[in-house]
């Protein structure tokens, strides 16, 4: 049993001299990767779409119908005092 344990100790020990490095090198790489993405995406929303002097409109709002006799909530504020 205590044969057991130390070889498993030592395997242990030296996947773990073996794997370190390689599991640095993995983890900079990585991080570089999404280092650059970002910089990449950064850019991208920094870019202006549309030429400079341009215009352009996104989003026109539809127009509003107005209808009599309308029993909805109205726009307008009725200032009242109680009378008793």
């Amino acid at each position: 049993m205590v044969k057991f344990l130390f070889w498993t100790l030592i395997v242990f020990l030296i996947l773990r001299w073996l794997l370190k490095p390689f599991l640095k090198v993995m983890v900079i790489r990585s991080a570089q990767k999404m280092a650059e993405n970002m910089y990449q995406q950064y850019n991208q929303q920094q870019r202006p779409r549309y030429p400079e002097g341009s215009i352009h409109v996104d989003h026109i709002p539809a127009p509003k119908t107005s209808k009599k006799g309308n029993n909805g909530p109205s726009d307008e504020y009725i200032d009242f005092e109680e009378v008793k």
